[in-house]
């Protein structure tokens, strides 16, 4: 994640210094013609262009322009400014606010969508095509890789066919690095050439040296390092001709890690120096962040412990000041290895104890938004149960007035008639509006059940799950965590008490052993928490991945996994793997079964999951909704519950037990 953000922030603030290289002189003749012209279409265009020259130069200007050009295309009703504006509000906002700025950016790219279907012109396609990249580079900022590889492949026909060679070969550039971070370096390799070339027969020699040096980047993880090494001295030989600081801070950031492969350390600091002098009075960004943590690892791995302290307590800093939780906790759980490595020991645990309260602290941060967001949903949902009660309440007078206007009506028609039959249409009335009566309150009483009997459900299964985690998490920490850094403790205190007359390498092994050890148990219990290949990956990744983990010498755990995840919100799948999770746990926990089988299908709209074990089975009162605590196997009804799918479970004793669940996803 971060070389993702640090490499997309570098190219984007790259482009920005271009575009205020090529547009800087023209900048005062278009302020001038500004007051000339007439508030009218063109006067629009003109603040939108200023809007994007002054981006990046003057805040000030930038919003001035931008807000001036949205309020005259509204009150002009100009659409393809109003996109437009929108569009460049939203850019000026992309780099330090970028949930304001997609706000903007898709307004505009809802509205220039629309004036497309009428008018395809070049023009506008133009202003659509770029508006709507920046939208997806705004994903990326918020981590939304997927969603910005999609709108990316979404504009490059648009782009190829409008002919914007410049930004066709950022695009190209850009899904290279995109690539490289996502690990899938053959593509990264394609589109880097595929923006090289461009680049050169624009003849634009600065945008082929940072082209060059991401593809020594790829062609040293494609384990092709002549490849690499050539393009690294061809971005060598451009710097010479065409120097540029922000090329010059990725070439020595690269030629750092060449020199880490061909282990020459003192070289790779060297390089990584250099870099950090392209950073002046910039200790809050991630690219300092990235290079004084380098340092440090590469100091502790020369020995120099010392120099690795001073460098990761500036990488902790800079993580502080950031405001970036988890990499406060890296920090001090690596300067904690660098205190034990050096024999600080009683140092170094502390230290450690410090990254684990640091950790808590922004697990519980987590957990604290998250039912921050479940309350408001909730308080959203409870306004809109208003709004319709209201809107009931509307629709009853309404009526009452339609029957009123009816009895006048009746009474005007039916004067002079015998008052038998006068009051014969009274008893038919009344009667009717008993039953209309009757039939609204118990329909508002239904209502009001189901809804009391939904709540509970809701916090029922919110309060058991919230209580089965906090007590598997104590679990963890007080006989996982917990015991091996008392045992890591207690070897500390004896071998201080002991003072033995030789260095104790056989105690001290252990010692950080049982530290390595503490850190795995550390990672499986965020694993369990969160599973970040399932965010990061999907389904079927964190899938294979749990059934590896939970296969062992006495258990085997099988995935037979067909189909896709296109289409699945995150959520959904979340929830789909809680639920295998829970069956594969119960299979091995209660049911002491040797095999586990995973089957998941799926056909269009339509999911089948099926878990089978040869165990001892399921016994009958336990499948029973009263009865199905001890198992989880009411939270487990509750899940399947929430994709609106179908449970069927089938045990023998003799046979072990199979579980079937089947889902729409639009239901869902």
């Amino acid at each position: 994640m971060l070389r993702i953000s640090v490499l997309t922030v570098f190219f984007l603030f790259s482009l920005s210094l271009v575009a205020q290289h090529l547009t800087e002189s023209q900048l005062d003749s278009l302020e001038q013609l500004l007051p000339v012209i007439p508030e009218g279409e063109e006067k629009v265009d003109l603040l939108c262009k200023l809007t994007k020259r002054y981006d990046g130069i003057d805040s000030s200007k930038t919003f001035g322009y931008g807000n001036y050009a949205l309020k005259l295309s509204q009150k002009l009703n100009y659409g393809q400014g109003t996109a437009h504006a929108n569009f460049m509000i939203g850019r000026a906002h992309m780099y330090d606010r970028p949930e304001v700025a997609l706000k903007f950016l898709e307004k505009g790219d809802s509205l220039a969508s629309l004036l497309l279907e009428k008018d395809p012109s070049t023009a506008l396609k133009t202003i659509w095509a770029a508006g709507k990249y920046n939208l997806g580079l705004t994903y990326g900022f918020m981590g939304k890789h997927e969603q910005e590889l999609e709108i990316t492949y979404e504009i490059l026909p648009v782009i190829k066919e409008i002919r914007d060679t410049f930004q066709l070969a950022n695009i190209y550039t850009n899904l290279g690095i995109k690539n490289i971070n996502l690990g899938d370096y053959s593509e990264a390799r394609d589109n880097l050439v595929q923006g090289r070339e461009i680049y050169r027969q624009l003849g634009d020699p600065k945008e082929v040296t940072y082209n060059l040096i991401q593809l020594a980047s790829v062609y040293k993880n494609l384990d092709s390092l002549g490849v690499a090494k050539r393009y690294l001295e061809q971005a060598k030989a451009n710097l010479h001709r065409n120097y540029d600081p922000f090329d010059s801070f990725h070439y020595h950031l690269e030629k750092s890690q060449f020199d880490l492969e061909e282990d020459r350390p003192e070289q790779a600091l060297s390089e990584l120096e250099r870099s950090l002098a392209l950073l002046p009075n910039d200790t809050l960004s991630l690219q300092y962040s990235l290079i004084v943590q380098r340092m440090a690892k590469i100091h502790s791995a020369m020995g120099n412990h010392a120099k690795a302290i001073k460098y990761i307590d500036r990488f902790i800093g800079n993580s502080e000041l950031r405001d970036d939780g988890i990499g406060v906790f890296k920090g001090y759980y690596q300067k904690s290895t660098y205190a034990a490595i050096a024999g600080k020991y009683k140092r170094a645990y502390a230290i450690l104890t410090k990254a684990i309260d640091v950790y808590d602290s922004v697990e519980t941060q987590n957990t604290i938004q998250k039912i921050d967001a479940l309350e408001l949903q909730y308080r959203t949902a409870e306004k809109e149960k208003e709004l319709l009660k209201l809107q009931n309440e509307k629709d009853k007078a309404d009526l009452a007035l339609e029957t009123q206007r009816a009895n006048g009506y009746l009474l005007a028609l039916l004067i002079g008639v015998l008052v038998f039959a006068a009051f014969t249409a009274y008893l038919f009335y009344r009667n009717k509006l008993r039953k209309v009566k009757h039939k609204e309150r118990r329909r508002e009483n239904e209502l009001e059940l189901l809804k009391q009997e939904q709540q509970t459900k809701i916090y029922s299964a919110m309060i058991e799950g919230q209580e089965k985690e906090r007590k598997r998490l104590a679990i963890d920490l007080h006989d996982g965590l917990g015991g091996r850094l008392s045992g890591i403790s207690l070897n500390l205190s004896k071998l201080d008490k002991d003072q033995p007359s030789e260095y104790p390498r056989k105690r001290l092994k252990k010692v950080v052993d049982d530290l390595d050890a503490s850190l795995q148990e550390l990672r499986t219990i965020a694993r369990n928490l969160m599973p970040e290949t399932l965010v990061k990956f999907g389904l079927k990744a964190a899938l294979q991945d749990y059934c590896s983990n939970m296969t062992g010498s006495s258990t085997t755990v099988t995935l037979q996994y067909y189909g896709n995840e296109v289409g699945i919100l995150m959520t959904q799948q979340v929830t789909m793997f809680r639920i295998i999770q829970e069956l594969i746990n119960n299979a091995i926990k209660h049911a002491g079964a040797s095999e586990v089988l995973i089957q998941y299908i799926r056909d269009g709209k339509n999911v089948h999951i099926t878990v089978e074990d040869n165990g001892v089975g399921i016994p009958d009162e336990a499948l029973s909704e009263n009865e199905s605590k001890g198992m989880g196997l009411g939270n487990l009804r509750t899940r399947v519950a929430y994709l609106k799918g179908k449970l069927d479970f089938h045990s023998d004793k003799s046979e072990g037990t199979t579980v079937n669940i089947h889902f729409e996803l639009d239901a869902a």
